[in-house]
């Protein structure tokens, strides 16, 4: 009797999982965002250790397995270089950074990330390669850096400048202030040579311990300047991360890419793709996104009424007519035409975004989070 029970009971959990795999197998498939890349910011992972940017490997084990059964697609630092010039992506495509070189990466990060085959580039501040054990926290050696990135085809490293990984007396980042020699303040050419020299030094230590293209870096600090940023350009980066917590798109300055901070140990998996969730942004040229007019506008700082069967819209100093259910609007005695119609559906008059910032001149990004509008602008350095 007991084992018939049993049998019974065994069959019923088999049906039952039966029942929720198709589910959890839809939920897998869930397409969270597409043309963008959630880029995410690491430095340290230690059992013992404490700070707001050290998490332990099992919170950074539960984030990436989490991640991957919530239909995240990751993308090695290659595939998300060809993104930054018009190459796809997968839908739900994340990037993983880690800044520093410590040896927790290859300790504690590398073993987990290769067991589950997942991408990521580490920047490395090079200065620290010739005594890798004399920092407060240990860095990697020449020998385990070069044995990740042979041993793999996803794991990669950039420059996190030579020995400009720290603040100067003024308080200001080594890449961007200026040093005090003698009481005088460094020159405009001194600094440019030392900032120079500094990237194509932390490029040189690099090579030959992996085989691709030494062109990328992130800043100390995530902190920048154009002046900086100028520099290291010329120096031959091409790709450059901030920490400007935004999701990364092919329309971002390629030397000011955001990063969304995951390595902070409060950050649950389920905080990290929430955090994720709220910075999503819908693209211009996807399918057609309608937005209320009067909506926008007074986000943007503009309003519209309807008069009639017109919709009456300023914004930006520029006064528009528009049409409703007609694809016309007119500015003054200019008549515009517009890819799609200006509906009115229950009372809201609405427009396609492609055409508003046609209309108005001004690239815009809307959050579905959020439900907001708003001028696309340059990620803020310090």
């Amino acid at each position: 009797m007991y084992k018939r029970i049993g049998i019974t009971v065994l069959l019923s959990l088999i049906g039952i999982s039966l029942l929720l795999t198709p589910l959890q197998a839809e939920r897998s498939r869930q397409i969270y965002y597409q043309d963008q890349v959630a880029v995410l910011m690491y430095h340290h992972v230690h059992d013992k250790d404490t700070s707001s940017g050290t998490i332990t490997p099992v919170l950074f084990e539960e984030q990436m397995q989490s991640l991957l059964s919530k239909g995240y697609h990751f993308i090695s630092l290659n595939e998300f270089k060809q993104f930054m010039e018009g190459a796809t992506v997968p839908v739900n495509a994340v990037l993983v950074t880690f800044d520093d070189g410590y040896q927790s990466f290859y300790t504690s990060a590398y073993p987990i990330l290769k067991s589950l085959r997942i991408p990521a580039v580490n920047f490395v501040i090079t200065n620290e390669l010739t005594n890798p054990l004399g920092s407060y926290i240990p860095s990697m050696s020449r020998e385990q850096v070069s044995e990740m990135t042979h041993a793999t085809n996803f794991i990669d490293i950039g420059c996190h400048t030579d020995s400009l990984h720290h603040k100067l007396p003024s308080g200001k980042a080594a890449l961007v202030g200026r040093l005090d020699q003698n009481g005088q303040q460094e020159t405009d050419e001194a600094y440019k040579q030392r900032v120079f020299k500094d990237t194509n030094a932390c490029v040189g230590k690099l090579k030959g311990l992996t085989e691709a293209p030494l062109d990328t870096m992130a800043y100390p600090f995530g902190i920048t300047s154009p002046e900086a940023t100028a520099l290291v350009r010329q120096a031959g980066i091409r790709y450059a991360f901030t920490i400007s917590p935004e999701m990364a798109t092919r329309s971002a300055d390629r030397l000011l890419i955001p990063r969304i901070n995951a390595g902070s140990p409060g950050i649950t998996p389920e905080l990290l793709h929430r955090s994720i969730q709220r910075r999503v942004t819908a693209q211009p040229g996807n399918a057609p996104l309608r937005l209320d007019v009067a909506t926008a506008a007074e986000q943007l700082g503009g309003s519209a009424v309807l008069e009639g069967g017109a919709l009456q819209l300023r914004l930006r100093g520029q006064a528009f007519t528009l049409q409703v259910n007609a694809k016309t609007a007119t500015r003054g005695q200019t008549r515009v035409i517009l890819r799609e119609p200006v509906l009115r559906v229950h009372g809201r008059v609405t427009i396609a975004l492609d055409d508003l910032q046609a209309l108005i001149g001004l690239p815009l990004v809307y959050t579905p989070a959020t439900g907001t509008v708003a001028e696309r602008v340059t990620p803020s350095v310090k």
